[in-house]
């Protein structure tokens, strides 16, 4: 079993590995659940930057300063205001078009994991929740259950 879970994560890396398009979907995901209550605190960020770095795929694949400047390229969008977030949400649909159904499952839930950090889900997280698995064709409430 350890042997099979080690190849899949291999695998997942290796597959995942020179796809920065995907990383910044990922971290535009997660800036934008992190930032559904109008901005994107210090907190909030540090939380979501410390959710990539640690998912195992992500750090397999990629460094941790590769990772650090995806997400804060994304998250200088999230203070454009509506401009910003327009260009999240078509960073994501960017993988929502292109990548598998693993990778686009990858990214909502890290995204959820983001959101759910606190321990709670505002109506405006959900929301944002809702339009990332619209953009990436996946329904939340199946991962919220």
């Amino acid at each position: 079993m350890f042997g099979r879970l080690k190849e899949r994560l291999t695998g997942g890396a290796k597959r995942l590995s020179g796809r920065t398009d995907l990383l910044e979907g990922i971290a535009a995901a997660s800036v934008l659940g992190g930032a559904a209550d109008g901005d994107l605190s210090d907190d909030e960020a540090m939380v979501a930057l410390d959710r990539l770095k640690a998912h195992e795929a992500l750090s397999a694949a990629f460094t941790a300063t590769q990772i650090e400047q995806a997400f804060d390229k994304q998250a200088a969008r999230a203070k454009q205001g509506l401009a910003g977030r327009i260009g999240l949400r078509r960073e994501i649909e960017q993988v929502g078009s292109s990548a598998s159904e693993e990778d686009r499952e990858m990214l909502l839930v890290i995204a959820i994991d983001v959101v759910c950090a606190d321990g709670d889900i505002s109506e405006a997280e959900r929301k944002a929740l809702n339009t990332i698995g619209q953009a990436v064709n996946l329904p939340v409430a199946r991962y919220l259950e």
